[in-house]
C-alpha cells in the first residue's frame, strides 16, 4: 500500500490519533495453564506438557509446542505426534483462578488502574506513574527496555516517545516482580492505547516485551492478514467485511468510509476505520469483583435426569468453594443447559434463574459456609429450574450443563450494619410502651414469612418463596416477639392516637433527669402564658407540687403529669379549671366536616 492511500485512510481520524498522552501496558502470562502446573511441580518444566480438558489439549508448554502441539488439538492427535506428551487435567480451574488473582493483586501494588482480561491478561494504565517518574529522571538518559516494533525517525513534539520509554521500564519491573515473587514468565506490550498494546504484546513471545510508537501504529496493523485479528471485530462483523472482499487489515484501511456506511451504521464504520489505523480511545477500567461466578460441564450427551442431577451436584460443590473464596453472599442462581436439537441439527443454550435466600449462607470463623440442609435446598432449586427448562415427558439430549451465582451482596456486620442501626432504633422506641386493649391472640400476621423480592429470572415462579434479603431476619424476629407480647401490638401505625399512653415507670428516670437539668439551667424569664408564675421560685414550687396536684382530675397519672414541662402543666390546669373552653366537641351531623381542634387533652386517656 502506497503512502498516499495510507494518508487518505487515516486523515479522517486526526482528532483521535493526535492524542498520545496515555501510556498503556498489556501483560500476558506465557502458556498460563501450563505454567501454573509447572510452578506447582517444577519437574514438569523439562517435559512436553499439555493441559487436557475432556478430549482436548487446551494449551501446552513450549517444550510440547516444539513437537507441533497446538491449542485445542485432540488428545489422540497430540499423542500421535508427541507420544511422550505429559497430560495434566485442567478441568478444575481453582488453582488457575488463584494464580490469576495473585498476579492481579501484585499489579495493583503500582497504584495504577488494572483491568483484567480473562485469567492471564491485564491492562495497566501507567500514565500518571510515568508523569511522576519524569519529575525525577534526566530525560536525555532515558532508554527503552525490551524491543521496539520500529525505531522512530524523529521525536514526537508531544513527548510520547519519552513517556513510552519510561513505561517500558515500568513494564520490565512488573514482569520481573511477577517472576521473582510468583514464578511466572510474561510478555508485555507498551503503546499509547489498549489496542496496540495488546496486539504488540506477543510480538517477541515468550518472556519478552515490545513497544510500538504512535506514528507506526497504522503500519503495524498491516502485518495482520485477517480483520478477525482485531480484538473488537467479532465473527459476524468479520463475515460481513469478508463478504465485501475486505479480508486483511490493509483492505480495511484502504476501503472508503462511504462504502463501510452502506453495510454498517455510521458510528460502526468510523470505529472500524479507526481500529484499522491502530487508533483506540477506550480507557483502562479498574476491575473489581466479578458480577457472576459460574462453572460449566460439557459432554457428548446425557438423556437421563438422574445423571443430570449428579452433574449439577458436582458443579455445586465446586461452585461453593469459589463462593467461599470470594466472600460475598449470592442472592441469585442461574441454571444453563445446552440442548441437542435433532430437527435443527444444532446446539443452543437456554437458562433460567431464581432468587436465593441469603440465610442459606452462614459465616463461621470468618468463612462463608453452607450446611447440608442448605446444599439440599440449593439442589432442589436447581432441579426445579431444570424441570422448567426440560419437558420430561419427551426425550431430551443435553451436551452441557452450567451453574452460576449471578448476584451478590456484601454481608454487613458490626456497628455500621443496617441490622445494628434498626436494633438501636427499636431500643430507643422502647421508651414509649405501646399498648392496646385488643386481644393479641387475634392477630394473625405472620412475621416469619416474607414475600420474595423481584427477581431477574425469565419466569417469576422459578424460585422458592424465600425471605427478601432486604428484611433482616433479626428484625423480623423482634417484630414477631412484639406481636406475641401481651402489652404490645404488631403495628403501632394501626393504633389511634388516643390509644397511646406514656408508661410512667419507664419515664420516671427521664423525669428525674429533666428536673435536675431544669434546677441547674432555669433562670427568671417572661412567659406568654396567662397563668405562668412570675419568678423561678414559684415555678419550681408549682413543679414540685405537680406530683400532688389537687387540680388534676382523678383519671390523670400524677407521675406522668409531673414529668411534663411547666408550660404544659399550666395549660392543662387551665383546661381543667375551665372545661367548657377546651372540651373537644362531639361529632354531630352538623359539624362532621368541620376541623376538630387539636388540644393536649386528647392525648391523655385514663388507665383502664
Amino acid at each position: 500500500m502506497d503512502d498516499r492511500n495510507m494518508e487518505t485512510s487515516s486523515s479522517t481520524f486526526t482528532e483521535v490519533s493526535s492524542d498520545h498522552s496515555k501510556s498503556i501496558i498489556h501483560i500476558d502470562v506465557d502458556c498460563f495453564y501450563a505454567q501454573v502446573e509447572m510452578v506447582r511441580k517444577p519437574e514438569l518444566r523439562s517435559l512436553p506438557l499439555g493441559i487436557q480438558q475432556k478430549n482436548i489439549v487446551v494449551t501446552s508448554n513450549y517444550e510440547a509446542r516444539k513437537f507441533g502441539i497446538r491449542k485445542c488439538m485432540l488428545v489422540s492427535d497430540a499423542l500421535k505426534i508427541c507420544p511422550n506428551l505429559k497430560l495434566v487435567s485442567g478441568e478444575d480451574l481453582h488453582d488457575y483462578r488463584a494464580a490469576s488473582n495473585k498476579i492481579f493483586t501484585l499489579l495493583q501494588s503500582w497504584k495504577c488502574p488494572v483491568e483484567k482480561l480473562g485469567m492471564d491478561e491485564n491492562f495497566i494504565d501507567v500514565t500518571n506513574l510515568v508523569q511522576e517518574k519524569l519529575k525525577t529522571l534526566n530525560v536525555t538518559s532515558i532508554t527503552l527496555s525490551g524491543h521496539v516494533f520500529s525505531e522512530p525517525s524523529s521525536e514526537c513534539l508531544c513527548g510520547c516517545h519519552t513517556r513510552l520509554k519510561v513505561a517500558s521500564q515500568i513494564a520490565n519491573e512488573m514482569r520481573h516482580k511477577i517472576y521473582d515473587e510468583l514464578g511466572f514468565t510474561t510478555c508485555a506490550g507498551i503503546a499509547h492505547n489498549k489496542l496496540l498494546a495488546k496486539l504488540v504484546c506477543p510480538f517477541k513471545k515468550p518472556n519478552d516485551q515490545t513497544t510500538v510508537f504512535p506514528e507506526h501504529g497504522a503500519t503495524f496493523m498491516t502485518t495482520f492478514q485477517s480483520v478477525r485479528s482485531i480484538p473488537s471485530i467479532g465473527s459476524k462483523t468479520a463475515e460481513a467485511l469478508i463478504s465485501q472482499k475486505i479480508i486483511t487489515v490493509s483492505d480495511l484501511q484502504e476501503v472508503s468510509l462511504d462504502v463501510l456506511k452502506k453495510h454498517f451504521s455510521g458510528d460502526m464504520a468510523v470505529r472500524l476505520k479507526s481500529l484499522s489505523a491502530g487508533e483506540d480511545n477506550t480507557p483502562v477500567k479498574q476491575s473489581g469483583r466479578p458480577q457472576s461466578i459460574g462453572l460449566e460441564d460439557s459432554f457428548k450427551t446425557v438423556s437421563v435426569k438422574s445423571e443430570v442431577e449428579e452433574k449439577f451436584g458436582a458443579l455445586l460443590q465446586r461452585l461453593l468453594i469459589l463462593v467461599r473464596e470470594d466472600g460475598r453472599i449470592p442472592v441469585s442462581l442461574r441454571v444453563t443447559l445446552r440442548k441437542k436439537d435433532v430437527k435443527r441439527l444444532s446446539s443452543h443454550r437456554e437458562s433460567r434463574q431464581c432468587q436465593v435466600s441469603p440465610s442459606i449462607f452462614t459465616i463461621n470463623s470468618g468463612t462463608l459456609t453452607v450446611t447440608e440442609a442448605g446444599q439440599q435446598k440449593l439442589m432442589s432449586m436447581i432441579m426445579r429450574l431444570f424441570n422448567k427448562l426440560i419437558d420430561l415427558s419427551k426425550p431430551f439430549h443435553l451436551t452441557l450443563v452450567g451453574l452460576a451465582f449471578t448476584k451478590f451482596q456484601e454481608r454487613m456486620t458490626g456497628r455500621s450494619s443496617i441490622v445494628n442501626y434498626l436494633m438501636n432504633d427499636i431500643s430507643v422506641q422502647s421508651v414509649l410502651n405501646i399498648q392496646n386493649d385488643c386481644d393479641t391472640s387475634a392477630s394473625s400476621m405472620d412475621y416469619s414469612a416474607a414475600s420474595p423480592s423481584s427477581s431477574t429470572t425469565t419466569d417469576l415462579s422459578d424460585g422458592e418463596v424465600e425471605p427478601s434479603p432486604k428484611k433482616p431476619k433479626k428484625v423480623n424476629w423482634i417484630a414477631k416477639r412484639r406481636c406475641l407480647s401481651k402489652e404490645e401490638v404488631a403495628s403501632p401505625s394501626k393504633l389511634k392516637v388516643g390509644e397511646l399512653r406514656l408508661n410512667s415507670k419507664e419515664l420516671e428516670k427521664v423525669s428525674e433527669l429533666r428536673l435536675s437539668s431544669r434546677d441547674r439551667s432555669l433562670t427568671p424569664r417572661a412567659s406568654p402564658a396567662k397563668d405562668n408564675l412570675s419568678d423561678t421560685s414559684d415555678t419550681m414550687k408549682d413543679v414540685a407540687d405537680g406530683a400532688n396536684c389537687d387540680d388534676c382530675p382523678s383519671y390523670v397519672d400524677k407521675e406522668v403529669f409531673s414529668a411534663l414541662p411547666d408550660e404544659m402543666q399550666q395549660e392543662l390546669k387551665a383546661m381543667w379549671k375551665n372545661p367548657s373552653s377546651s372540651e373537644v366537641p362531639r361529632s354531630s351531623p352538623r359539624n362532621l366536616n368541620k376541623a376538630k381542634p387539636n388540644t393536649l387533652l386528647k392525648y391523655f386517656v385514663p388507665h383502664k
